[in-house]
């Protein structure tokens, strides 16, 4: 090297200076300034590649980083099936509804600076946002845009400026005071933090307190100094501001986005019940579940809710909206929302399609059940129940009349029922609506109007139980030939009396079966009940499912009562009398039946013995819109099961029942007999208590020579079944003859 030091004397090897020389960098300057150039020119190309991939490549992930957006899923409401009659009247059906939802920071007033500037910003170049004054002029032209879409939003709903801003200031105080609490209490956190940190060190040593800070500063982030403004979710949303919207105010906003901006159209849907009142213990009511019930339904289904149920959504609670929940119910969709920062939607996207629900159409005609529905509030007025019931001793027959009753019309061969009424009943239209009035009523009233007569009260049936111990008789010790003395009681007046002694004073005499049905003679079926014991009629009233639920398509049906010795073997703890065995032959002891079973009774005594199964629902349409004519079936055959009656009794039966209503003696010919059509069938006076009226009953069918309906009729502390109860079921046949249902006199003697 040429700083190398020696002497200048020294004599050097030419050879190997030349060799040094040779590879001496020192000398060769440009050689040396190329490298250098060279390694600065690859860490530069290096530079350049990597900001080329980030610019190009990796620009979204930084953008994305800079404008975060957050992904939540909203449901898409879908409508649940709608109710039909049989006669094509619209029952219940969803209405959709459209409500006007406004982002939180276009309402708010005086708005939120940081949001002001940003629109604002997005208003200019990059280079007009530099001038403050380009800025004051933007915000200016934000603000006035918000005044001009109040204004648009007033004209277009038909809703006064005023109530719009009225509406917006109460949305703003209640989410301010939202606000005020969060960040309230996040001050109260943040001043006990240290407090507690100070505390639990204090305990430690001088080493662990040092230690305890050291591991603290390497690990943690730094504490600010001063948090940043908390912005609670409710700021970031859309808020309603009026509902019911037209569909025309709906095109209008949905057709100009831009003019309506920070505006948001919600769908939603109501349950409607156009007939308010009208079967309403067939149709039943849809509730919204709370959130309690959405927490036991996930703990119940942790697999996941396949009717995918939220907070909000209505289900059944009773009458067929509940027992076909499942066919009813819509399946609602998905779709996820894109938000910005601000909460702004970026971008929609359908993640699943909503389904509708499928229909139901009932069996009912809704112009018979309208009439049987009218004649039950003639008798029953809607505000009896705001009475004070009269004291113990005081209420008769005579000086009230009924509480609640209950009218039934079936095809005695398909179970289909044709008219299904009910009084007293709730008006479905104010229960859906949550009259909070109208529900103090009925739970002030003491008749229990939301209790289904049909199902789900059980009575004494009187002598409309008759039939059934006459077919026990005969079947168990053949068709009885001798005829019974009756003298107006079984053994002494005080007890066991005919109904004609209370009156007269006086019995029947001598009377056979027919006769004994005819005009229901009690001693007739003491002594039938006194020869047969009380095995043959518990039996046989088991074989008609007495004590059993009819299985009928409505839920919460009772099974009613069917009193038997076999109590004795530690069913109950009640004791079987002799006395019970006679008063279960007329009706009565601890017997109860409901209207469903009488009128299935009287049905299979006229089909031959054929017991069916009562229903409401015929058949299902799907939801589908591309296919509404197409219809499944529900009942495709027949669902009951055949008795093995003799026809023999059949017929003594019938003939005595066809004499109760054609027979001047039969206790329903006065009230239920007419010349246009023969009807067979059986009044019943069933006691209830010393100081009570008693129940009204008439069960029948007709034709009576070519039977195709049955009815049954019940008024609770109705009084006499013929007086009150047959005029109900002779009004009943008369509207089914205008219906063109039934035709005239073809059966008539």
């Amino acid at each position: 090297m040429r700083n190398q030091p020696h002497s200048q004397w020294q004599v050097i090897d030419s050879t190997a200076a030349q060799r040094d020389e040779a590879w001496d960098l020192d000398r060769r300057t440009g050689l040396r300034t190329a490298f250098l150039w060279f390694a600065a020119f690859l860490l530069l190309s290096v530079c350049v590649v990597r900001l080329y991939d980030l610019k190009v490549n990796h620009a979204q992930d930084f953008l994305a980083n800079a404008h975060p957006t957050t992904v939540t899923t909203e449901t898409i409401p879908a409508t649940d099936g709608r109710i039909y009659s049989s006669d094509g009247k619209l029952l219940a059906y969803d209405d959709q509804l459209f409500a006007l939802g406004v982002h939180y920071r276009w309402l708010e007033d005086p708005p939120h600076e940081g949001w002001l500037r940003q629109q604002a910003r997005q208003r200019l170049t990059k280079s007009e946002r530099r001038h403050a004054q380009a800025l004051e002029q933007a915000k200016a032209e934000v603000i006035q845009e918000r005044e001009k879409l109040w204004q648009r939003l007033a004209y277009i709903s038909g809703k006064p400026l005023s109530e719009l801003t009225a509406k917006r200031r109460a949305i703003q105080q209640r989410i301010e005071r939202i606000a005020h609490a969060v960040r309230k209490n996040q001050e109260v956190r943040d001043q006990t933090e240290p407090e507690a940190t100070s505390v639990s060190n204090s305990h430690k040593s001088k080493w662990k307190q040092f230690w305890s800070i050291l591991v603290s500063e390497l690990t943690r982030p730094p504490r600010r100094s001063k948090r940043d403004p908390i912005i609670i979710r409710e700021e970031l949303d859309y808020h309603i501001v009026t509902e019911n919207l037209s569909t025309a105010v709906v095109a209008e906003i949905e057709a100009h986005p831009k003019e309506f901006p920070g505006i948001r159209i919600v769908t939603r849907t109501r349950r409607v019940y156009p007939n308010g009142s009208l079967a309403a213990h067939v149709i039943g009511i849809r509730r919204a579940l709370r959130d309690d019930q959405i927490r036991k339904r996930k703990q119940e289904l942790p697999a996941g809710d396949p009717l995918s149920y939220q907070t909000g959504d209505r289900r059944g609670e009773s009458g067929v909206e509940k027992t076909y929940n499942i066919t009813l119910r819509g399946l609602p969709g998905e779709r996820q929302l894109v938000k910005n920062r601000r909460g702004e939607i970026l971008k929609t996207v359908a993640v699943r399609d909503s389904r509708s629900g499928d229909h139901l159409v009932l069996t009912l005609n809704s112009h018979l059940q309208q009439t049987a529905e009218k004649i039950l509030d003639q008798l029953i007025p809607a505000e009896q129940s705001l009475i004070p019931p009269l004291p113990a001793g005081q209420r008769n027959a005579e000086n009230s009349g009924p509480t609640a009753g209950a009218v039934l019309v079936m095809n005695i061969y398909s179970g289909e029922l044709l008219a299904a009424a009910t009084a007293p009943r709730p008006d479905l239209s104010l229960l859906a609506s949550g009259d909070s009035a109208y529900w103090k009523r009925l739970a002030n009233d003491r008749r229990s109007p939301l209790l289904s007569r049909i199902t789900q009260v059980a009575l004494a049936p009187g002598s409309t139980f008759k039939p059934l111990t006459a077919i026990a008789l005969c079947e168990s010790l053949g068709i009885p030939t001798e005829p019974v003395f009756c003298r107006g009681y079984l053994d002494t007046p005080g007890s066991h009396r005919c109904s004609i002694f209370r009156t007269a004073g006086i019995g029947h005499g001598k009377i056979d079966l027919v006769d004994a049905l005819a005009q229901s003679c009690n001693v007739y079926f003491f002594t039938a009940a006194r020869k047969m014991g009380p095995q043959p009629l518990v039996r046989w009233s088991e074989r008609f499912e007495f004590g059993t639920a009819t299985g009928i398509d409505l839920p919460f049906e009772k099974n009613g009562t069917l009193p038997s010795p076999a109590d004795n073997q530690g069913k109950t703890n009640r004791h079987w009398y002799p006395g019970d065995n006679l008063g279960l032959a007329i009706g009565q002891s601890y017997l109860t039946v409901t209207p469903l079973q009488m009128i299935r009774l009287i049905a299979a005594i006229a089909n031959e013995g054929e017991l069916v199964r009562p229903h409401v629902v015929s058949r299902i349409i799907p939801g589908d819109e591309l296919n509404p004519g197409a219809t499944e079936p529900m009942l495709s055959e027949k669902t009951g099961r055949r008795l093995s009656i003799s026809p023999a009794t059949l017929s003594i039966v019938r003939e005595g029942l066809e004499q109760a209503v054609e027979s001047p003696k039969g206790t329903a010919h006065k009230t239920v007999a007419m010349e246009e059509v023969a009807i067979a069938g059986k009044t019943g006076t069933a006691q209830t208590g010393i100081d009570k009226p008693s129940h009204a009953w008439f069960i029948g069918y007709f034709p009576a020579r070519k039977p195709r309906y049955a009815i049954a009729v019940v008024l609770e502390e109705g009084g006499s079944g013929g007086k009150n109860a047959g005029p109900i079921a002779h009004k009943m046949i008369q509207a089914m003859l205008e219906l063109g249902l039934i035709e005239t006199a073809q059966d008539s003697p």
